[in-house]
């Protein structure tokens, strides 16, 4: 999960069962400004200025914590970078303020962080304003700073402390703070963060940490060079929506090999895409303004698709009653899209290689060849080359076709896309639906999609259809993401996945079982929460 794929609207929700707020699962209380600036007013009055500021931070600060456990367990975070940049998007729903011109050094392994910005609409500053006459001598964003200390104390592993340097309740124009670790504020820190220092305070916070000590380890340790590649940002070339490295790859072979005349083959199950690329070859080809002509070889009667391919005269068979021009020619100087190509007969076959090999094609009963200049695309969710050693396809129309080959990776092995696609299908279906829940999120992104983007795209529809304009939860998926397989042996190892892999689908058979809760799967497995999340996180052996 990355931060920009975060959607305050889908994490806020409401208990159908008692109606309250929810904060993931969480329950919220709702109040109002007025009503705070009661509540500090007070404060501040009984207990002063000082122990008020106190209170007011170390609220902030444990609510921060909480938040951003919230969040690791609602989402997958592909970094702690990620993590710390998801407070950015969260921050204006909540309603405290928003930040902007944020700049930043962090690096989790040596746990260092400097962190610095800029509120605005604080509602701390905002509320100061409005009920004060004079200016404060002091910042007043206690409760913003203890929220952003205790967020990003969860993150670093150690503690953070923010400062607010200047606040607009003392006539600056906004608010500026600045982050770092409590040990690295100079000599003499105790000034600064004296309001985390109360003694009253320190065994809390101690208790607060080491909760969050095990999920700070198991983030520290997550695969750098996994976390580098998710960084890609999500793209959307002539409707190939993708972030994956694998994806990418596929696109940039194709754009290279688009302006030439070579015949392509493109590899890969079904509902992977593989007209979509097709069609990408074509736009982004000379041919752009010519024909894409497709054809599903499996869907063709075996009788007939001799006449489709080649065309036919009239009376050269039953039923031949006019002249028809074959597809090969009818697409003229476009590109001919023949899907499912290992379907064809062995006569077809041959007829086909000739095609290809002297460009020109002769109608059944004709005996006149005619000359054709589309493109060639091939697509197959076969193995080609097994078909070849089995005698089931010729060797050499093998080679003709796959004269440059592509080969999509399925939707399992390309898991950034999933959620990013998710959400293109969902708003095509209606660009002002709520989203997802991130129950939602996690159950689609574990899922291994066998029938890959088709399926996905189908669940969405599928599921947007139930919701009726409210969150997708997963009372609205499809019964075949939630049924557990008759066979789980079959379920998790059906298509021969490396050891690594098969770890890894077991890992989450398990933690679904147990409705997420890692501390339980680590157990049942007999491993620790550590070793479970290597497990939940590691890929296909390359």
């Amino acid at each position: 999960m990355l931060a920009q794929d975060l959607r305050p609207e889908e994490i806020f929700g409401r208990d159908r069962t008692t109606g309250f707020p929810l904060f993931g699962t969480q329950r919220l209380l709702i109040t109002g400004v007025p009503t705070l600036q009661r509540f500090g007013h007070d404060m501040r009055a009984i207990m002063g200025q000082r122990t008020s500021a106190i209170v007011m931070t170390r609220l902030g600060y444990d609510t921060g914590i909480a938040g951003a456990m919230a969040l690791a367990d609602m989402y997958e975070f592909d970094s702690p970078e990620e993590w710390m940049k998801s407070f950015r998007v969260l921050l204006p729903a909540t309603g405290m303020a928003t930040e902007r011109d944020s700049l930043y050094q962090f690096d989790a392994e040596n746990k260092t962080l400097r962190y610095t910005g800029i509120w605005e609409k604080s509602f701390e500053a905002q509320v100061w304003s409005m009920f004060s006459e004079e200016l404060s001598e002091k910042p007043v964003c206690h409760v913003l700073s203890g929220i952003v200390s205790g967020f990003l104390t969860a993150i670093l592993g150690k503690d953070v402390l923010v400062h607010e340097l200047s606040c607009k309740a003392q006539g600056h124009d906004y608010c500026t703070f600045e982050a770092r670790p409590m040990d690295e504020w100079g000599e003499d820190p105790l000034q600064i963060h004296e309001p985390l220092d109360e003694d009253w305070l320190n065994e809390e916070i101690k208790r607060l940490q080491r909760e969050l000590k095990q999920s700070r380890e198991v983030l520290e340790k997550r695969d750098l060079e996994l976390r580098q590649l998710k960084t890609r940002p999500a793209k959307n070339w002539h409707g190939i929506v993708f972030r994956s490295p694998g994806m990418g790859r596929i696109v940039e072979l194709a754009e290279i090999a688009a302006p030439s005349n070579s015949t392509i083959l493109i590899q890969g199950e079904s509902g992977t895409g593989k007209e979509l690329v097709a069609r990408f070859i074509h736009q982004t080809s000379q041919r752009e303004d010519h024909p894409f002509v497709a054809i599903n070889c499996a869907a063709i009667p075996h009788t007939l698709i001799e006449s489709e391919l080649f065309g036919h005269l009239k009376g050269s068979f039953t039923d031949a009653r006019a002249d028809k021009k074959g597809l090969l020619a009818e697409a003229g100087n476009g590109t001919i899209f023949m899907d499912e190509v290992g379907e064809l007969g062995m006569e077809v076959q041959a007829k086909l290689l000739r095609a290809l090999q002297q460009r020109e094609v002769r109608p059944v009963g004709s005996v006149k060849n005619i000359p054709i200049h589309a493109r060639i695309i091939a697509a197959t969710n076969q193995d080609l080359k097994d078909m070849v050693d089995r005698g089931a396809f010729r060797q050499d129309l093998f080679y003709r076709l796959s004269v440059f080959p592509l080969l999509i990776p399925p939707l399992r092995q390309r898991r950034e896309d999933i959620l990013i696609l998710a959400r293109h299908f969902l708003s095509r279906l209606d660009p002002s639906h709520p989203g997802f829940t991130p129950e939602v999120v996690r159950r689609m992104q574990a899922y291994d999609w066998p029938g890959n983007i088709r399926e996905l795209e189908n669940c969405v529809e599928y599921a947007y259809i139930l919701s009726r304009q409210t969150p997708i939860h997963p009372d609205h998926l499809p019964i075949s993401m939630t049924e557990q397989p008759r066979d789980l042996f079959s379920g998790l190892a059906g298509d021969f996945p490396s050891p690594r892999e098969l770890v890894r689908r077991y890992a989450g058979h398990v933690l679904m079982h147990t409705g997420n809760n890692k501390t339980e799967a680590a157990r049942l497995m007999g491993v620790s929460t550590t070793t479970l999340w290597r497990y939940l996180n590691q890929g296909e052996e390359k």
